[in-house]
Order: structure tokens, then C-alpha cells, then sequence
């Protein structure tokens, strides 16, 4: 009788997580789509070129404006410094010092956003000798969606 009670428990049970699990999706959750924007820039001077790269959100037909991702990529030899990821409301990431060449540097979260808002990398180098750090390039920016 204890067999035939748990047998019956465990098929009863199994039969409502089943249930749960097989409900229709678009019940519980919504569409979203992430659209991926990139910009290049390179640098003779200071002998690199890097490409930047925002992820927008989208979601309920609304338009993608949100970040949720960002990352910068260098290309050729840097010098010692560090990345310096930026919005419209200031610094999002920073990253280690170092020699950055041919690596990339990722930040993920939540940044809101509106229309037009840029998006930009900037990277500063190191002067040496406790000078501080220098702007080795322009900002190269991401616009956000613009109808």
C-alpha cells in the first residue's frame, strides 16, 4: 500500500511540474531582441586601432535603446594604460592597467538610455614616472537607436 501511495505522489507530482514547465511561453515572459552596433577607429600615431561594440535591448516593440553590453577591442600595441568605457551619465567601466594589445575589455549590466545618447571608449595612457595618465584617443562612440 506505501509502494502504491508514493507511486501514485510521484506520478501526481511529476504530472504538475509538467504542466508547469509546458505552459505556453509567451504567458510568462516577454519578446526581446539585443541589436549589436559597433564603431572603428584606428590610430597611426599611436600606433593601434580598437572598435567599440554596444548591445541595445529591445524589448515590447520598443525600439532598442537600453545597454546591456559593451566592449572595446584593441588592435596593435597600446603602451600601459587602461580603457575607460563612458555614457550618457558618466563612467561605466574602467579597466586593469596594462598592455592592452589585441584583448578586449567587456562590461555587461543595465545602462537606461534615450534616443541619440552616445556610447564611447577612451583609452588613457600612462605617462610614466607618476606623470598621471593622458587621453592616447578621441572617444569613438555608438549613437543609440534613432528613429
Amino acid at each position: 500500500m506505501k509502494r502504491r501511495m508514493a507511486a501514485a505522489m510521484a506520478l501526481a507530482a511529476g504530472t504538475v511540474l509538467a504542466g508547469i514547465a509546458s505552459g505556453p511561453a509567451s504567458a510568462s515572459t516577454s519578446a526581446t531582441a539585443d541589436t549589436e552596433r559597433c564603431q572603428s577607429a584606428n590610430y597611426p600615431s599611436v600606433a593601434f586601432s580598437h572598435t567599440v561594440c554596444v548591445t541595445f535591448r529591445e524589448s515590447a516593440g520598443i525600439p532598442p535603446n537600453d545597454v546591456i553590453k559593451m566592449n572595446v577591442r584593441s588592435s596593435g600595441r597600446t603602451g600601459i594604460g587602461h580603457w575607460e568605457l563612458f555614457g550618457p551619465h558618466g563612467t561605466i567601466s574602467n579597466s586593469l592597467d596594462g598592455e592592452w594589445k589585441d584583448r578586449t575589455h567587456d562590461w555587461a549590466g543595465y545602462q537606461d538610455s534615450s534616443f541619440g545618447d552616445l556610447w564611447c571608449a577612451v583609452f588613457w595612457r600612462d605617462g610614466g614616472g607618476g606623470s598621471g595618465y593622458y587621453r592616447a584617443t578621441p572617444p569613438v562612440c555608438v549613437k543609440s537607436y534613432y528613429p
